[in-house]
């Protein structure tokens, strides 16, 4: 972590420089009102106080005051707004690599942790090089100056004797840094936590209301809680016993201060306004040492969340290193001999897969739940990484050749579960597309089979739809999911269950549509509702990881397989539903 920070600060030589300078001045300029105060005090002792003496005295005091004042509040104005720079610096560069990492990095860190890297890990970073530096350097250069300024102008026997309380403190703040930042790392893991459980919550608390568990899910919550107080009691008994110590160690150097200072008065080897002003001195240093001690709160906190973070900005998603190779176009799809099992499996989840689609061509995949569909259009989306076996190719050359996004950039995706977001219709839709136009949108809620929804709408393309699209239907969701893919005008458009949540006819108009527009250019549809793929190029039958059956619709039927049993179940259940 320091290298890390030594390096952020090479970078900003003149901040950081100022920063130090000013503060270096600052620890000097302190030590100008309480000598003041000595010679004061002195020459009131002495009885040669005089009127232009005092005004001389006050004006100083005055002068350095002041001068203090604008000292520090510079360096503090610039350490803390480069403080504030750097956790911008980091937060964007953390998500630039969350927006680069795919599937198996999700499926190891959940959202709640990852919220509470994003958010407090990346603030206590930017407090350990904004108030941590401060503390370095303020305190250690005011500590320094004021141990010359004692030496030089007092007595170094005293200030030797009462310094030793001092740096036992400063020895036992140091035996407590181990136990602090193994607490601070229970503590923070405690609260991601709990993070993730108000996530699951929020996202959940229909279905909890829907099954009556709100008493039993407010116990688990409140059990959270509680363990989340207990780590941070932990911390704050550690981090408060500081506070005791200090005083303890502090009172005992000013008393051993004191003492011999009354003995070298006695002796004739030191005045009253020095001892005065020792005490002044003492306590300024016994404030920059316990200040000193609050460097192990935020060291610690800093250096468990510096793990953190590096550890997502190390992490490894397990997929391959995008190719060079560019992608203009997609002239053919191919699977050779190809299977894949997840990271967390044992067994392939698909296997021995030979397919080829060309472009212009729709593809139509069912099968039973399970059966590896969602898995196998997943290859394409390189979500996983490629199994090395077996081979899958676009336009003849294996797909880890090309540039992940130019990859990207020709696939319009509409997932099972439709993403959408907390913004107004036309921005989830222009989602696919920035620039679009206002009709271009129209367009495809036309061939989304989404304007009469639209119209019914109070606010029309500016209503807002809630967080994931709480205030719509399924179906609705699933359309503007549909005209988002479409309006991305995508060399490959896939539809992955897209259509589950709206009607027969709805679907077959959003089909054909989808048919019209697309000529030419290559579509997979996977579907559990046969009627969606009736007029496809040509369809495969997924059953537990391998095709079983392969052709056009008409093909399919004729086999009297899988496909044609799902045909007639499906035709009699549509039959059952007009009849009533």
């Amino acid at each position: 972590m320091l290298s890390i920070f030594w390096s952020y600060i090479k970078k900003h030589p003149y901040i950081y420089g100022i920063t130090t300078l000013f503060a270096l001045l600052s620890s000097a300029l302190a030590v100008v009102p309480n000598y003041l105060i000595q010679q004061f005090i002195d020459s009131m002792v002495n009885q040669n106080l005089t009127n232009e003496n005092l005004f001389f005295y006050l004006g100083i005091f005055l002068a350095a005051i002041v001068l203090i004042y604008l000292v520090d509040i510079t360096w503090v104005v610039l350490l803390f707004s480069q403080s504030y720079r750097y956790q911008n610096s980091l937060r964007s560069q953390l998500y630039r690599r969350l927006l680069q990492l795919r599937t198996p990095f999700y499926e190891r860190f959940r959202s709640g942790d990852l919220m509470t890297r994003m958010t407090s890990d990346i603030e206590f970073l930017g407090d350990t090089i904004g108030y941590g530096f401060m503390l370095i350097v303020s305190n250690i250069t005011w500590a320094l100056s004021i141990l010359i300024i004692m030496i030089l102008t007092i007595s170094w026997k005293v200030t030797l004797l009462s310094v030793l309380p001092l740096l036992f403190f400063a020895w036992f703040v140091f035996k407590l840094w181990k136990k602090v930042d193994v607490l601070y790392e229970a503590n923070r893991d405690a609260v991601a936590t709990l993070s993730n459980e108000v996530l699951e919550v929020v996202d959940g608390v229909r279905v909890m209301r829907a099954y009556g568990k709100k008493e039993l899910e407010q116990q688990q919550f409140k059990k959270r809680t509680s363990q989340v107080l207990e780590k941070a009691n932990q911390l704050v008994l550690y981090n408060g016993a500081v506070g005791p110590i200090a005083k303890l160690f502090t009172g005992l150097s000013m008393a051993l201060g004191l003492v011999y200072s009354a003995y070298l008065i006695g002796q004739g080897q030191m005045t009253v306004g020095e001892l005065i002003s020792f005490q002044i001195y003492l306590g300024m240093l016994s404030g920059s040492i316990w200040g000193l001690s609050d460097i192990v709160l935020v060291y610690q906190q800093g250096n468990v969340s510096f793990r953190k973070v590096e550890e997502i900005l190390e992490a490894d998603d397990l997929v391959e290193t995008s190719g060079n190779q560019p992608l203009t176009g997609i002239e053919s799809i191919s699977f050779q001999d190809y299977s894949f099992q997840y990271p967390t499996s044992d067994t392939p989840t698909i296997e021995k897969i030979n397919l080829e689609i060309k472009q212009g061509e729709t593809l139509g995949i069912v099968g039973p739940t399970g059966s590896g569909k969602t898995t196998l259009i997943r290859q394409l989306l390189r979500q996983y990484p490629v199994n090395p076996t077996g081979g899958l190719a676009i336009n003849d050359q294996p797909i880890q050749q090309y540039h992940i996004a130019d990859l990207e950039k020709l696939i319009g995706y509409v997932p099972q579960e439709h993403i959408l977001f907390s913004k107004n219709v036309a921005y989830n839709i222009r989602f696919g597309k920035t620039q679009a136009t206002e009709q271009e949108i129209h367009d495809v809620v036309a061939f989304a089979d989404f304007t009469k929804d639209l119209n019914r709408m109070t606010r029309g393309l500016d209503t807002l739809i809630g967080e994931k699209g709480v205030s719509i239907s399924g179906g609705q969701k699933q359309r503007i999911a549909i005209a988002r893919g479409l309006i991305r005008e995508p060399e490959l458009l896939i539809l992955d269950d897209s259509l589950s949540a709206v009607d027969a006819k709805t679907e077959q108009v959003i089909i054909q549509n989808i048919q019209d527009i697309r000529q030419g250019q290559t579509t997979i549809i996977i579907t559990h509702r046969l009627s969606a793929v009736a007029k496809a190029h040509k369809v495969i039958v997924m059953d537990q990881g391998k095709i079983a059956e392969y052709g056009t619709p008409e093909a399919l039927l004729a086999q009297k397989g899988w496909y044609y049993e799902q045909h007639l179940k499906q035709q009699l259940e549509e039959n059952q539903h007009e009849n009533i």
